[in-house]
Parts: C-alpha cells; structure tokens; sequence
C-alpha cells in the first residue's frame, strides 16, 4: 500500500541499529531475538512519545505535592505516593529497555554515552535509593524529582535545539560571568575595606543606667544634670533601640567608647544627644543583617543585590549613614559599570550569537511566522442576486469601513466612560450605547457575510477575528439578560472583546501595523523558548515547594522573644494551614488572659493542651503529655510563598520581574538556610539575565527583520557578495604597472596611488563664491542665507548696522560667551534651592550674613543673564528676521525653545516686579521653572550632544507609535481593569493607620459583616474587648482571637476601669519576659451608645442578662476604642480609566505591581472588605498585562530606539551598494588605520642591568609577578570583621610581605629600563603609584596609632593590580575593549543624560523641593531639596527604583501645610484645600503641598520614559553595537587579534617605532605570523615555499631596502581579504590612509621596486653566487684531482 504524502516511510531494523555498539552487556548482538525486540520498541515511533506522555503526567503529580500538614495522609496525598512508585517503576524499566538495546556504558552508542540518559540514570537511581531499608523519605532524595520535567526537552526538537544553541553560547557567556566575577572582586574588597563591621549599628538609648547617671549623653542640652564624670556603662548594659523619623535608620556615632560623654560628631548619621551608636541583633537589623561587607561573601550577595537594581538605594542608604553621605559615588559606579553594561553585555552575547545562530539553522520547510490578520488579496465574489451584490457594494465601500473604525472609536470611549459610583442615568446609557453598538457590528457581520460569502469572508482573518468578537459579545450579552443584572458579573469581562476591535486600525495606520507584526513575529520565535521558560519556572516551583514550602511564616511581629509558629497538641486537623503564632505560658496561668510586656498588650489566654503535635520535620505526629501556650493571633506569612505549585509559579515570577526579588531571598535565608540563596541567585541569572534577555533579543531581531524587508522594498534588492566581486587578488600575483601610468586598486599597493588621484581641497570659502554668493554673505567662512531677505521688514540686505550685529554674534567668541553664560546660569539654578527660598517658617527669613549675600548675588545676576538673554534673541531676530522667511530666527527648533524661556522669562519679571499681591508670587515660582529649560541650549553646541539628540529626534516618531500602542494596550486592560476591580479595592481602616487594612475576625467581626456600611457607622466609631468567662457575650466572642465587637455611637465613649490588677510574672522558660496575667475591665456605654443601641443588638443581650438598663461588660484584654474609615490605597486603584491606566503604567515599569497584584487577589464585592487570597486566581490577569504589557510593549521603547540607532549608523558608514565582502574589506583597512607602533625599552649594555633586563622580560617573572597578584587578592578577600588579632596580624604581615615583592619588581624594572623607559609604560607608572600608596600605607601603620578612613582608601589602591590580569584573560580583554570602544559614544549619550538629569533636577527643586518629606520614599536621603539629593534621586528612578513612590509622595495633598504657632511654638499640618491657613499672613505657613498632583504625574511619567526607557536603550544601543563590531572582526579574513600579533612582532624588529625595518626581514615577519596571513604552524618545507609565494604575490614598496610598516601590513591583509571597491569607497580609503603613507608625507615619488624585486635579486644573487661558488669548487676539485693524478704517477713511476 502506497504511503499517504508527508508520511515517513518506518524505519528498518538495520537503520535502528545504526550508531549502536554490536554488543550489549558483553553478551546480546544485534541478532539475539531479545535484544532484537528491545531495539524495535525503543526504537520505534511512539516510544519517545509514550515516555513524553508519561513525564507529563509525572509533572502533573510532582505539582500535586505539598509540605501541607498531613497531607501525605489526604487522598491526594496517597494518589501522589502511589504514584510515584508506579512512575519509579516505569522509568526503571525504560532504563533497562535502553541499556539492553544500546548496551550500558562502553562503545560509542551506549546507554551512558548520552549525557541526557546520564540525568535520567542519575534521577532514577537515586529514586530507587528512597525505598532502601532505613534510607526514608529524605528531603534530598525527593528533590532530585524535579529534574524529571527537564527529560521533556529530549522529546521536543525545537526545544532541543534551543538548549543546544543556548548551550553553545555558554564560552561568550563564560567571558561574562569572567568580567562581573572581576567586578566582584574589585568592588568586594573595595567594600570590605571601607564598609566593614559598619552596617550593624543603630541608635539606642542606655536603659538601665547607673544612680545618677540618667542624663549621660545629653551634655549638648543647656542646663542638664545627671551625669557625674565618673558614670560608667554597667556590666550587662540594655539597650533600647531607636528606628529614627524614617524607619530603619543606621548611625555611625558617637561611639560607645565616648560614654559618658556625648561624643564628637561623626561623617554619617549622629545620633541625636543622650543616643549612642550601638551594635544590634542581626535579625534586627535592615534586611535582617544579610546585606553588608562583613566578609567577600556578603560582599558579593550585596553587590549582586545591587546589580540586580532591586533595594540597592536601601543599602546605599545604610552605608551613607554609618560611614559618610559620599560613599555614593561606590554605588553609582556600580550600578553603571555592572547594571547598565556587564549585565546588558549578556544581551549582546545572545543578540549576537543567537541572530546569528537563528539564520544558520533554519528549516526551510517550519512554518516561522504567524499567520497575521491582514486584507491582502482580493476575493472573487459571484453575486447569486440582488441582496448579495448590495451587501457585497456596502462591505466593500469605504465609507463603511470609516464607519465601522468611527464606531470602534466610540465604542472604546464609552466603554472608558465607566467609573465608581457612576450616576444610574449614565450607566444606563452606556447600556443603550453598548447594545447599539453590539447591533450594528452583528449587522456589519451580517453584511459581509452575505456580500463575500462565507468562503470569501474567511479569506480575510480579520474578518474572523470579527465574528469571534462578535460572538463573544453574543455570549456576555445573553448571559447578562439571563442573570437579570444587567451583565455585572464575572462574565461582564467577556464585553471587553469588544475592544479587541480596535486592531482593525492596523489596516489604515501602517506604523501600527508594522509594531503589531514585529510583535506577532517575536509571538512565533519565542513559542519554543516559552516552553523552556515554562519548564524552568516549573522545575524551579518544584524545587521551591520542597526547599521554602510553608516556612515562610513569621511571628516576630508581636515583639516576643518566644513567639513562634505552632500548632499545640491535639489540634492538627483543627490548625490552619499556616501555624498561628503562640507563646509558653505556666501551668498557673492556666484559664487566665497574659500580658506580655514591651509586646504594646499583645497576649492571650493560657491553655493547657495535650495529644497528638504535628513534627514538621518528620512530617508525623508524636505524642505529647501536655504543654502550655497563649495565642497571640494569626502569624504573618509572606505574599510570596512556595506552598504549592501556584503559588510558587507566581513568586518564581515575581523574581523574574526583579520586584522585591531580594525579600523572597531573605525569608528563605532566615526561614531555612543561608545557603539558600544559591537557589535565588541561580534563578535570576538564568531566568532574569539569560532568557528573558533571549525575548528581547529575538524582538530586536524581528525589529532589525522588518527594517531590512522595508529597506528592500525601498530600494530593491541589495547586489550579491559575490557579483562583480571578481577573483580574489591572492589568486594570482598582480602585475606592476606604475612605469605605465595605470592606477593599482587598494588591495594590491596603496603606495602606487598617486598625488593626481586625490582631488584638490577646495575652500568653503572658494565654493561658495563660485556659487555666486554675496561676500558680505559669508560670515567667518559660514553663508548667512537669512541676509538676503529684509529683516522685520526694516533691514534690508546691505543695511550696515544689520552686518555689523551679524559679524558679532556669528564670531566664535561670542559663542563661546553664551556658552560661558549657560553655564554659569545653569550653575546659579543648581545652587537656588529651597533653603534659599526665605520661605518662612520652615526656611529661615533671615540668612545668614554669606548666604544672604549670595542670594542677593544670584538673584542680581539671574535678572542680568535674562536680559542677556533678550538682548542675544534681538540681535539674532534683527540678522536673522523673525519667521517670514528662508533662516529666520523661529524656523529653527531651538531658537523657538530659546524664544520661549526668554518670553516666560520675561513675564515672571514682570509679574514678581510688579506691585501685584502675594498670591502672584505663586505664579512667578511656577513660570521661574522655565529657567531650568536653559541648559538644553547646550545640546545645539556641543557637537557630541547634538549627535545624540539628533537620533532622539530620529526616533521620535517609532517612540510616538510606541507610545499609541501602549496607550491601545493599556485602555484594554484598563477597562478590564474596570470590569474587575472598580470599586472593589476600597477597604475599612484605622484612622491612626489609612494604610492598613483592618482585619475582620481581629476586631471581632465577620468577614461578610466588614462592609462600607460598617465602617461609616456612627461615623467609623467603634469599640473591641475581650469577653471574660462569666462575660454575657462569652459565647459570641470569635472563636480565634476571642473579641467582640460592640456599637460606638459617634463622639460617645466607653468608660472602662482595670478592676483585677493581675499578677506579675517573669517566666520560667527566659527570665527577659515578663508581664502580667488575670487582669480584667470593666467598661460602660455612654448614654448615647444606650440610646441609639440599647434596645437591639448586643446591648440588649447585655440587659437582659445583666438586669434592665445595666449594660456593663468584662473584659480579660484592654478594651479599645477606635475610628475607621473607607478608604481607598492612595497610589493606585481602578475606578475610573485615568486611574486604571496610571496603575497600569506603573506596573508596567516592574515597580510595585506585587502590592497591586495582591490587593486584587484580596477583593471581593463592591463595598465589602477585602479579605486575603479571596480571588486567588486574579493575580493571573496581573501577570499576563506584565507579560504583555511589559516584557513586550515597554520594551518596544528599548526596540525602536536600537533600530533608530542602527540606521542612523548604517546611513552614516554603510553603503548599500557594497557587498559583503567589500565592507568587510573596507572595515579591515578602518582597523589598519588606528593601529600605532609604540617604542620599547633598548636592552641595556651594562652586564648587571641586561641580566637583570632578561629576567623582567621573561615570560617567567611575567607569570610570577601575575600569580603574586593573584594571591595579594586573595589575602585581601580574606579580611572579614571580628578578626582575631593573630590573625589581623599575620594579614598585615602577608601583605607587607606582597608590598616588599611589587616594590621589589619596581626596583628591578627601574634599573633595567631607566626611568624613561620605565614610565613610558602606563602598566608601570601605574605600579608604581600602587607600590608607593601600599608603603605609605604600611609606614603610617607602623609609625601611627591612626586608624582613620584615609587609610581604608590607601588599602583599596592594592586591589587595582588585579587590572594587571586583563591584558593576560583574551574573553577579559575583548570585553574591556568593548567597554573602550564604547566610551566616546557612551560619553556622548552619558552628556545628554547628565543634561536631561540637571533640567529634570532643577525642575524638581522647584516643584518638588519644599514637598513635605514624610519617610514613606521622599527620605533623608530620596527629595528635591538640594541639587545633589535631586540628582541622587534622579538616578534611583532612572534605576526603576521605588519611582512610583517617590511621585506619589510628591503629590501630596493633606496634612503638608506647615503652620507654627508663634505663642506656644506648636506644629501643626494642614490639608491643601483647608481654608484656615489661606488667609494667614505668610510668614506663618509654608505650604509643603504638591504644586499639582497632574503635575507630578507629569514629570515623572514623563522622565521615566525619556531617560529610564529611551536614553538608557541608548546606551544598550551603544554596547550591543560596539560588541557586534567587536565580534565582526574577530570574524574577518584578518581579525584584529591577527593585527595586533603583527604589531607585537614588528616592535621586536622595530624597537624605538620609527615604522621600517630592513626589507630582508620580510620572512622573518611572515613566519612569526599564523596561517594564512603567515606560515607559523605550518612544517618547515612549506612554510619556506609559502614564504616566498607571499612575498612575491604582495606589492610591498622598497624604500632603499626597507619596507614600510603599514605598507607592509595593508599588503599582507589584502592578500587575504582584499577585493576591489567603486570609486567612492577607494577614494574614503586613500583619505583615511594618505596622512600615515611614507610617500605622500615626504612628497616622494612613488618607489619603483618593491619587497618580491628585493627578494627576488636576493634570490638571483644568491643563485649567482652559488653558481659562481660551485664553478670554483669544480676548478678546485679538477685541480686536486690533477695532483692527485699527478701523485699516482709518480707513484708508479717511482
């Protein structure tokens, strides 16, 4: 039977055998029946496929496991042990399956040959170890388990591929992981040395003091007593300590050793006076201790932290506060060298090779885009009748289709429309508008239905994506009419299709639909990589849920030593899945409430409880007799957790993101183990900087692919590498045609180009008067086209006054005056800041005396720059003109900018001038914030600048389309957003506390019973107890935490009274908790509370079984009193559409979407509390909007602004009309230009100074010297805090020791070079520097008692040796000179983002930098109140770091005016719309409001986008670029490395750079060369034959028997690479070159011999000579045989 077509054709039994060894097991052939059935079945078809169902269904299982109490016991827990022996059982037998067919371990073929059969070996063996007698059921062994999902990427080729690919990749990879490890390194011991044993001290005040020692440390205080000179600090000292106004707050003084004193201040943060600087708790500390510089270790987690950009402000702070405010300059650094180019050098290793790798593996026959919804090709329609010929008119008419796209619009609109508490009036028509709606796209499907046909309609793809839409619509609308609430339910989501409509403007907006296609693209190249992500995020969850599965709950929140997760004795099936948290208590506090001290009340009743206790870590119960423990409430356990496979998904996402990625790592660490931070450091590098880095790299391939589809539209095709190309010139020696006048192409001799070639310089000068320009013109050399139009219609051409203004402001000078005007401009609105504003009473009136004058000076001088200012735009308006014509003063864009700030300038003059009322001053202060514009006249001057906001301005319309497509993302999701959560996220709060939610069951009340309602009830009055036994509402009290909640009418109160004092305890189990057990209250409503409450409810129960009107109650807790309030979060919610897509762009950025996230998966129903984890399943919507929302369309930004680089590159130094092999040709003779010869030290004659010459030259002492550095590194990285002095001491000694050795080698260099020769070398000057720093360092030590921060700074200098090692490392090396070759474009972009950083922090002083700082992300350190905390600010947003925060923070709008009582000095805050301060006199407010909340949002969305998405892909741009053209020359005919080596061999020739050597050395040059641009490791025969082949097919000029260095290798790379250019291109090389050619430099003729006519006479010489040499060797032998003869004769004769 014939095959079907596309069917493979089985494979034959000797085609399985193929690539097996002949025997398994040393006994089954291939012929042996069993081993031939084995074959077969392995072999087969479906083998594969039935081993790859059931992996799938052992992850199903695998995910089905938990750390769950008890669960091993639930049916779930039993089908998962089942399981696992079946799977184990499978998997044993397909092992012997494969050993018996492929043999087990020897012969190519065999079972262990293959490393995934290795894994899979490995996984099953140790599997079967768990069922070993005694073995159990150890953690260890059941996580090896979770390699089983990896087996899944054997049985998917596209998967395979990729791995394999990905794989290979690793040694450019390797070269990477080299160049961070380096960074660590540096910065790791820069860190000890400087931040040692200082990020674990905080304030404290001494709390149990000597008699009369109560005031130590307030001596600063006037009149303080209490401090006698000889108080001393107690044997066993207690210490309080303080967290400051901002939280967790860090000192670095006074010291301990200041007691009793107050203690000199220090360069960090003091405490203030009666505070000294002492030693906490790691746990207590920030990040509980884990980030600091206490060894190389935490070194290192703590500089990865802060390269991952996540919480690496906090550490910043934590060191500027215990060392100093400027070890900032540390973390900058940092972050820029390795986040903003180590890490994104991992993207240009994948961009690079993966593009590469993608376009050498392609499958012709894979289908590799997705099918995109497009209206190509026209449908042939035959018209049956009427209807369909006027239903076929109308689809087709082109006023329906604007109809159509009209009606889409407005179907988006109203659909945003939608808002919380929208009037009923409103919603209902919406409705109308909605079914409308609805009806007319069910009619437009109709119609075309009917006018194509059904066939021809879904030719169209867009057409069925219609009638999916409209289907859907169908669905969410019969559902609504059916659920008789009008569609407000969860199925209302299903009216969003609707807006998927709005893709049809696709088909009418190209630019759209161009982004949409490089984003369906991007869809289908990363379908395979999707599934690897989702098989490491799986393999990743399950090894999560073993290693962190139900640890990650804390109990320290309730200030209890002894506080801990439990679950008592004889209550496991009763205990929530999460262990509450309790406390020990005695066996006589039994039945009473406990107390516990300095816990702010928190305690519990004392319960005796006894049988079966859950042991988590044998996971089984044991009997227990009894024990003794209090409730203290529900334990904290984290938002993100491993608990089970979902959830785990989702925290392994979240680290993918990079949010709060740090916290994750720090509950492991303290929960489990600190080594678990392995598990989080290997899941962000692999995850976060490898392949997430591959989705942008194939998106910015799909961006480059469709660029160069566009361009080929353009222009057609490119011409082929290989057309017109010719021969290559090595392929046959090139004739010397100079005596016959014809010109030599550039790969043959560039030195046989002649003078005549070049065209002469012509003048600009010259030009343009032969263009016919009038002189008076030409200004400086530069045509004036405005001068020959009338300016402002009264300054004619020739007008004298007009020239001679002309003559002035186009002088240089005058230029560079504006430019000095700018700056020092720019300097004066750095320096006016809020402390000068006299903005009393937070800002001094009166200055003081310097400062005083200094504001006068700046305020003088920015009124004299202002009418500089004006009197520049005049002159240039008077030469110019203003707009009429051709180069007039406004048709320049910056001129227009410049006209602008002078006008605002202006206005603000005359306003704060004026006699207007103060109020106007507010206006002046908004229109003064235009200063800050000045500086960006920089960027039209500086030419570097200009460059870079050129190719901003390029990109303006690819970033606008960027920024319509997520506009079009985000109102999608923002009405989604609508649909889900409007109203919802409102929740009941304590009015002490708004941004804390109120949990229900701890006030006593029900989750469903916690609503709006509720919270507003008697105006948020409320009141809590804790009923005691004999208390009438014992029984209703909550079950959990034993409170009840009673009615509180509003501005009544409860009288309550302590009526059992209770007992005092220190407990038995630790003597430092204490606290009190068996109090009780008594309380009594107030008369109102009676009234409106005492008839119903629990008031009523109370009377009734208390007596008529006696409402008293008892409680065994402190009763509380407390206000609530409805609120909504204040940075984010989704009530209307302008909120929505607020959150939603925040989110989009990566930071704080986990809060939204979860508040989401909190909400319930419109004014009822949220409650956590009710809708679990909603943080899916959260994830897929960051999917799509950001590791998509916000990086679209990154992609257009690469693209637009690119092609403003490529225009600039590419020509389309090249081919391959000519670029790269002329891409080598670029290199062959910037390579330079540098002089070398002469051997010394002197015998002394020669030996010791060859001993510093040697490879030897090289290597020595480098081992040495090494070790010094590593005695450095062995520092750690709390050394033993022993082994201080021996530290110091080693590295005296490695001071002596490096001084030494500078000694020994000193006398072998000289110090000329020495210092030449910038490698030595540098050595030297360390050397003299190190001893300096060590004699101050020595000689000194001194141990200031100075000395750290002289320390860190020996860890710059380890630069020594990058000349030595080649992947180092390539990687620094990618960093070197980026520097000038890096510095370009880096200007203008210092530009846009200085505008955008001058702004900020002025908006934001009187905005009241309330320790939320406006800090100490994070505000606009001083330029250099603006641009420190700045910069942490540029990072994403808490951006979001700090803008909410500025938008302020209660409690932020500042008003001071002048009678009694008291503060108070005012809200901004209070009307009690408006009318104040000034001096008695400051208003420390935002100046708008929509400008706030404003200026940072605004400056997120520009500098965190567009100028920082600028320098992502530049880093890919440079290590892509760093890449393309090591794949060049000659690599850059090749002519490096040739410039290392020359110099051995050519010590002292004079660029000749003899020409008779040319062969010596060649063999030291490799193959094929020398012989070197060719045999000694060829390598002479192939010499001398060389040196006779290369043009290489003789200058009187020398030859010219860069003659000699532009011959020997063309031999290799050469290939002739058009004219154009030749005449881009001679210009290049002309300036470094011999003959073109000394205006010599061109030599008429070269280098093969030199060796070539030295052949015919050398043949001559041994002619003549064996002619007189043949004489010689005739004569001595002559005398021989003579000598026989005579012989004879005698």
């Amino acid at each position: 039977m014939a095959l079907r077509r596309g069917s493979r054709r089985p494979k034959t039994y000797d085609e399985m055998c193929e690539g097996i060894p002949n025997y398994s097991l040393f006994m089954l052939g291939k012929g042996n029946p069993i081993r031939a059935a084995t074959i077969s079945l392995v072999k087969g078809p479906y083998f594969d496929q039935f081993i790859l169902l059931l992996i799938l269904a052992n992850c199903v299982f695998l995910a089905m496991d938990t750390n769950e109490v008890l669960f091993e016991e639930s049916s779930w827990g039993k089908a998962v042990a089942m399981s696992e022996v079946v799977f184990t059982g499978i998997y044993v037998v397909e092992m012997i399956l494969k050993i018996i067919a492929m043999g087990f371990v020897l012969g190519k073929g065999s079972y262990l040959s293959d490393p995934w059969n290795r894994m899979d070996f490995f996984v099953v063996a140790l599997g079967l170890l768990a069922y070993l007698p005694g073995m159990g059921n150890f953690s260890g062994i059941r996580t090896v388990r979770i390699l089983r999902p990896l087996r899944t990427i054997t049985g998917v080729r596209g998967m395979r591929q990729l791995v394999v690919t990905l794989l290979r990749s690793l040694p450019m990879l390797f070269d990477v992981l080299i160049l961070v490890f380096f960074a660590f390194f540096i910065f790791g011991i820069v860190g000890l040395q400087l931040f040692m044993s200082k990020t674990s001290q905080r304030c404290a005040i001494l709390a149990n003091p000597e008699s009369g020692c109560t005031s130590c440390g307030l001596q600063d205080i006037a009149g303080y007593t209490g401090c006698a000179a000889s108080c001393a600090l107690p044997a066993a000292p207690v210490w309080e300590f303080q967290g400051g106004e901002d939280g967790d707050v860090l000192c670095s003084g006074p010291s301990l050793g200041s007691y009793p004193n107050h203690g000199d201040g220090s360069e960090g943060n003091s405490c203030p006076p009666g505070q000294y600087c002492v030693t906490q708790r790691k746990q207590d500390l920030p990040n509980f201790g884990y980030s600091n510089f206490d060894n190389i270790a935490w070194a290192w987690l703590t500089i990865f932290q802060c390269i991952s950009m996540e919480g690496w402000t906090n550490i910043m702070y934590m060191v500027m506060d215990t060392v100093t405010t400027w070890t900032w300059p540390y973390f900058v650094v940092l972050i820029v060298f390795g986040s903003f180019f180590a890490v994104n050098l991992a993207l240009a290793v994948l961009f690079v090779y993966f593009t590469g790798a993608g376009t050498d593996g392609e499958d012709p026959d894979e289908e590799k885009d997705l099918p995109l919804p497009t209206q190509d090709g026209e449908v042939a329609v035959t018209h049956k009748n009427a209807l369909q010929k006027v239903c076929f008119n109308i689809a087709s008419s082109t006023r329906f289709e604007q109809l159509t796209i009209g009606l889409i619009i407005l179907n988006t609109v109203v659909m945003a429309s939608d808002h919380n508490r929208m009037p009923n009036e409103q919603q209902q028509a919406n409705e109308y508008v909605n079914y409308f709606l609805f009806a007319y796209f069910v009619v437009e499907m109709i119609i075309k239905l009917i006018g194509f046909g059904p066939r021809g309609y879904a030719k169209d793809q867009m057409n069925l994506f219609d009638g999916f839409v409209v289907l859907m619509s169908c669905v969410e609308v019969v559902v609504g009419f059916i659920s008789s609430d009008n569609g407000n339910n969860y199925l209302s989501v299903l009216r969003t299709f609707r807006l998927l409509r709005v893709f049809k403007l696709a088909r009418s907006w190209k630019q759209l639909n161009d982004i949409i296609t490089t984003m369906f693209k991007s869809l289908a190249g990363i379908s395979y990589l999707s599934l690897i992500l989702l098989l490491f995020m799986y393999v990743f969850a399950l090894l999560g849920m073993q290693l962190f599965g139900y640890e990650f709950i804390d109990c320290g929140g309730y200030g209890i030593e002894a506080a801990s997760k439990n679950c008592p004795a004889g209550m496991t099936k009763e205990c929530p899945d999460h262990f509450d948290c309790y406390a020990p208590c005695e066996l006589s506090q039994v039945g009473q409430w406990v107390t516990f001290t300095g816990a702010e009340g928190v305690g519990g009743e004392c319960i005796k409880y006894s049988g079966q206790k859950w042991n988590p870590g044998k996971r089984t119960e044991e009997p227990v007799a009894e024990e003794f423990l209090v409730w203290l409430g529900r334990s904290d356990h984290a938002r993100h957790s491993f608990d089970n496979v979902y959830w785990s998904f989702i925290t392994i996402f979240q680290i993918l993101t990079g949010e709060n990625w740090n916290e994750v790592m720090y509950d492991g660490m303290r929960h489990v183990s600190s080594w678990t931070c392995i598990y989080f450091i290997v899941l962000v590098v692999l995850g976060n900087y490898i392949i997430l880095n591959l989705f942008l790299a194939i998106l910015l391939d799909n961006f480059a692919a469709g660029d160069n589809e566009e361009g080929e539209e353009k222009q057609g095709s490119r011409p082929s590498s290989r057309a017109n190309a010719g021969s290559r010139p090595g392929s046959q020696g090139p004739s010397i045609k100079d005596a016959k006048g014809n010109k030599l192409k550039s790969y043959n001799s560039i030195a046989a180009w002649k003078a005549e070639d070049f065209n002469p310089k012509t003048s600009e000068l010259d030009k343009l008067k032969a263009q016919g320009v009038d002189p008076k013109h030409i200004l400086y050399g530069k045509h004036v086209p405005a001068l020959k139009h009338r300016s402002l219609y009264i300054f004619g051409p020739k007008n004298p006054l007009r020239l001679a203004i002309a003559k002035v402001i186009y002088h240089r000078y005058f230029e560079y005056f504006i430019i000095g005007v700018i700056l020092i401009s720019s300097i004066i609105l750095a320096v006016d800041g809020p402390a000068y504003s006299k903005d009393a009473p937070v800002y001094n009136k009166d200055l003081p005396n310097v400062e005083d004058k200094l504001k006068t000076a700046m305020d003088i001088l920015d009124v004299v720059f202002l009418f500089m200012f004006v009197l520049e735009a005049m002159m240039k308006v008077i030469v110019r003109g203003f707009v009429a014509h051709e180069g007039a003063y406004l048709r320049s864009a910056w001129n227009v900018l410049d006209f602008i700030i002078v006008i605002v300038g202006l206005i603000a003059f005359g306003i704060e001038y004026s006699d207007g009322s103060s109020r106007d001053l507010m206006a002046v202060r908004a229109l003064r914030t235009f200063r800050a514009l000045r500086p960006l006249r920089m960027a039209s001057r500086a030419q570097g600048m200009k460059v870079v906001v050129n190719a901003l301005f390029s990109a303006v319309p690819g970033i606008t389309n960027v920024a319509f497509v997520c506009l079009l993302f985000y109102v999608i999701f923002g009405i989604l957003g609508l649909n889900l959560f409007m109203g919802k996220m409102y929740y009941c709060a304590d009015t002490d506390d708004l941004s804390t939610r109120l949990v229900p069951e701890s006030m006593g009340v029900k989750d469903a019973d916690m609503t709006r309602k509720w919270c507003f009830r008697d105006d948020g009055a409320h009141f809590y107890y804790c009923p005691a036994k004999d208390d009438p509402l014992h029984a209703s009290r909550n079950a959990w935490t034993s409170v009840m909640d009673l009615p509180r009418a509003s501005g009544d109160s409860w009288t309550c009274a302590k009526t059992t004092a209770g007992v005092g305890f220190a407990a038995a189990w630790d003597a430092g908790v204490t606290g009190t057990s068996g109090a009780e209250w008594t309380c009594t409503p107030g008369a109102a509370t009676v009234a409106a409450y005492g008839s119903v409810g629990e008031l009523s129960a109370l009377a009734a079984a208390n007596g008529a009107g006696n409402y008293t109650i008892q409680s065994t807790c402190e009763p509380r009193a407390y206000n609530t309030h409805w609120t909504n979060p204040r940075d984010y919610d989704f009530d209307n559409i302008g909120h929505s897509m607020l959150s939603l762009f925040e989110m989009a950025t990566l930071e704080g979407w986990l809060e939204i996230m979860y508040h989401g998966a909190d909400t319930t129903e419109v004014d009822l509390q949220p409650i956590r984890d009710n809708n679990p399943y909603y943080c899916l919507f959260f994830a897929f909007f960051i999917i799509v929302g950001s590791f998509f369309v916000m990086n679209l930004f990154v992609g257009v602004t690469i693209d637009k680089f690119n092609e403003m590159k490529e225009k600039q130094e590419k020509s389309v009309f090249l081919t391959d092999e000519q670029q790269s040709w002329v891409t080598i003779q670029r290199l062959l230009v910037g390579i330079r010869l540098k002089k070398t030290a002469n051997r010394p004659l002197n015998r002394m100074r020669n030996f010791i010459y060859d001993i510093v030259t040697s490879r030897s002492f090289e290597t020595l010297i480098l081992s040495l550095i090494m070790a010094n590194i590593l005695v450095m990285s062995m520092t750690h805090a709390d050394m033993s002095e022993e082994f201080e001491n021996v530290l110091f000694l080693l590295n005296c020791g490695f001071a002596g050795i490096f001084a030494i080698e500078a000694i020994m260099k000193l006398i072998a070079f000289k110090l000329s020769g020495y210092f030449r070398d910038p490698w030595n000057t540098f050595d030297f520097m360390v050397v003299t720093l190190s001893i300096a360092g060590i004699a101050v030590t020595l000689t000194t008692d001194i141990s200031a921060t100075y000395l750290s700074i002289i320390r860190v200098f020996r860890v710059a040796r380890i630069f020594r090692l990058i000349p030595k490392a080649k992947g180092l090396k390539k990687l620094f000179q990618t960093l070197l070759y980026s520097l000038p474009a890096l510095a370009n972009v880096g200007s203008v983002l210092f530009l846009f950083f200085f505008i955008f922090a001058v702004l900020g002083m002025n908006l934001f930098g009187k905005v009241r700082v309330t320790g939320n992300f406006l800090n100490r350190y994070a505000n606009f109140e001083t330029f250099g905390y603006s641009m420190l600010t700045l910069f942490r947003m540029a990072t994403g770091e808490a951006w979001n925060g700090i803008m909410h923070d500025c938008m302020i709008t209660k409690q932020c005016v500042y008003y001071q009582d002048l009678t009694t000095g008291d503060v108070t805050y005012y809200d901004q719309d209070d009307k009690f301060w408006q009318d104040l006199d000034e001096d008695l407010y400051t208003n420390q409001c935002t100046p708008h909340p929509v400008g706030a949002i404003l200026f940072f969305c605004f400056f997120c986008i520009l500098c965190a998405f567009v100028m920082l892909n600028l320098v992502i741009a530049v880093i890919l670029d440079n290590f892509q053209n760093n890449s393309k020359t090591s794949e060049l005919g000659v690599s850059k490395e090749d002519m490096m080596h040739f410039t290392d061999v020359w110099m051995r020739l050519d010590p002292r750079a004079t660029y000749y050597i003899p020409a008779e050395s040319l062969p010596r040059v060649i063999g030291a060369m490799d193959h094929p641009v020398g012989t070197r490791g060719l045999s000694k025969r060829e390598a002479k034959t192939k010499c001398m082949q060389i040196i006779m097919t290369v043009d290489i000029p003789n200058h009187d028997g020398k030859i010219h260095f860069l003659e000699t290798l532009h011959a020997l790379t063309g031999r290799i690479a050469g290939t002739e250019l058009p004219e154009s291109e030749e005449v881009k090389v001679r210009d290049s070159m002309v300036d470094r050619l011999p003959t073109f430099a000394s205006d010599k003729d061109v030599p008429k011999f070269t280098a093969a006519h030199f060796h070539a006479a030295l052949y015919v010489q050398a043949a001559v000579r041994g002619y003549m040499q064996r002619y007189r060797m043949r004489e010689k032998l005739a004569q001595a045989e002559k005398l021989a003869q003579e000598k026989r004769e005579a012989a004879v004769a005698g």
